[in-house]
């Protein structure tokens, strides 16, 4: 176990230290100027966290009020279990879905194989990812007290009072710990169930939905059952599940719910430790060597290499084959990329398309043409990330795309006309929606629109084959939308709007888009001949 011990540790290092390198902190010095800088470091970070979280305090304090105006304490227990209970029905899911002991392929060969106890080896591999896991409700419950303070002390809180306006972050802090401990230790003995030696147990999948329904009765009683019925069982129950968080607030005896809650995720970690007495470290291995690899290509910058990985995670190899329509040519392109957008979707990857869409829809409330032209230059360079994405990622498989038997025009035009469209259509939106709430005509923008997407699309498309080689596609490296593509979008954006600004009435708009349509038209040209190009060399 020693050597699991010194395995883990060094792990946990290493990752320290890629954390501690944003700050040019090297642990591995040991010299007295080094520790002095360390010392710098922790002070200064400590002011600049306790800054930040009383700015978000005081818009917290705003919610307190929204949610309970009379008792501001039962509102902040109220958000905190809220946040508590939805992230553990989301982790409890995820858990009976995959293991929650992550393993490396290094772990697979040195530790998963050994005939060691699996019970001191999650033991020890708790700590690093409950640290990280608990540094958000830590915030937030520190946010909550502060907030409760804002609302609770009476009078104006000067620097005299800083001790006692913290204190209230502090209990609430303090209290969090061992609640989250025994929630995160559960969630782990739960996934370990899942993965024994001798089978594997599917059906504890269904115990997330009674925990859910239970989770959202309780704040149902919680919220509005409490305090009209309390002489009811249910009214005793919930408050003594609500008194050990309730103390963190600054109602009950903090210790005798330190105490309380500290017996709770003890119990928690010994049916943790129990449960993995029988672990299969195996099978965990098998199910989280994907997620290490896909968390160290994120942290160190492989973007392109993560989301690779993430798209084949997410597509498995138990999917039955879809039947395509049968279209001759090119066209079938089209069709691919709707697979793989409905196969690969996920949050993150609609982030870009929401923010278009916000971008116009608050365009026509804009008063001045300084903040109009900066919104149109945020929605340039989103539009223009946007619209390579499926480019880029079929250039990543430079071995196979070379081999289509589509003409190049073709695989171009047809590579980018789905991005285009749903970039067009959703702008178009957001502008409609903005200017119809805002009661001011954008006849003329939603004209110059199709243009507009159109040369800058064509533009980033360009940008991106230019810098490509055909060596570097074969090793997997596709380049991204520079500076350069992102000024050359903003300049086909500009001309056609100046000439809409200075030309007013019918000939200034009749201009202005037929500026646009050319410009367009000239930047799919320049990504064809660029891609031609290259493709002969």
């Amino acid at each position: 176990m020693q050597a699991v011990h010194w395995l883990r540790t060094r792990q946990e290092e290493y990752e320290l230290s890629y954390w501690l390198s944003f700050v040019a902190y090297d642990q591995r010095d040991r010299s007295f100027n080094n520790r002095i800088y360390l010392l710098y470091i922790i002070l200064f970070f400590s002011v600049w966290i306790f800054v930040v979280l009383t700015f978000f305090a005081s818009a917290g304090s705003i919610i307190l009020r929204l949610v309970n105006p009379l008792n501001p304490i039962r509102a902040a227990l109220f958000l905190e279990i809220l946040l508590l209970g939805v992230w553990s029905v989301v982790a409890f899911w995820l858990s009976l879905r995959r293991s929650p002991v992550v393993f490396s392929e290094e772990d697979e060969v040195l530790i998963c194989q050994t005939p060691i106890s699996r019970s001191l080896v999650t033991l020890r591999w708790i700590l690093m990812p409950w640290v990280k896991s608990g540094i958000l409700f830590w915030l937030a419950a520190i946010i909550l007290g502060f907030s409760v303070a804002e609302t609770s002390m009476p009078g104006v809180i000067t620097a005299n009072r800083i001790l006692e306006y913290a204190g209230y972050g502090l209990r609430a802090w303090v209290v969090v710990i061992p609640v989250h401990l025994t929630l995160f230790a559960l969630q782990w003995a739960v996934g370990i169930l899942r993965l024994q030696k001798d089978k594997e147990r599917q059906g504890l999948a269904w115990l997330v939905i009674p925990a859910a329904l239970a989770l959202f009765s309780f704040l149902w009683i919680f919220t509005f059952g409490a305090d009209s019925t309390a002489r009811m069982p249910w009214s005793q129950i919930v408050s003594s599940i609500t008194y050990p968080m309730l103390a963190g607030f600054g109602q009950g005896n903090i210790s005798i719910s330190i105490l309380t809650s500290g017996l709770f995720a003890i119990a928690a970690l010994a049916v943790m430790v129990w449960s993995s007495g029988t672990f299969s470290l195996s099978r965990a291995a098998q199910e989280t060597r994907e997620v290490d690899t896909l968390e160290a290509a994120s942290r160190y910058g492989f973007t392109d290499y993560a989301r690779q990985l993430q798209d084949q995670r997410r597509l498995g190899v138990n999917r039955a084959p879809t039947r395509l329509p049968a279209f001759d040519g090119a066209g079938i392109l089209i069709w691919k990329d709707l697979l793989q957008s409905q196969r690969s979707f996920h949050l993150s990857s609609a982030f870009i398309w929401v923010q278009l869409f916000l971008l116009l829809l608050g365009f026509a409330f804009l008063p001045d043409l300084g903040s109009r032209a900066l919104v149109i230059g945020f929605w340039v360079i989103q539009l223009g990330q946007g619209s390579v994405i499926r480019l880029r990622g079929d250039l990543a498989l430079w071995a196979l795309t070379r081999q289509l038997p589509f003409a190049l025009k073709d695989f171009l035009l047809f590579n980018q006309i789905p991005a285009y469209l749903l970039s067009l259509l959703i702008s178009e939106a957001g502008l409609v929606m903005g200017s119809a709430i805002a009661k001011t005509p954008m006849d003329g923008m939603a004209i110059l629109l199709p243009g507009i997407a159109a040369s800058v699309a064509g533009l980033a498309a360009f940008d991106v084959i230019r810098q490509a080689r055909s060596n570097m596609l074969i090793a997997g490296y596709v380049p991204e939308v520079s500076a350069a593509g992102i000024m050359l979008g903003l300049v086909a954006t500009a001309i056609p709007l100046l000439i809409r600004s200075f030309i007013p009435g019918i000939i200034g708009l009749f201009l202005s888009t037929l500026m646009s349509l050319g410009i367009g038209v000239l930047a799919v040209n320049l990504a064809y001949r660029a891609y031609h190009h290259m493709d002969a060399s």
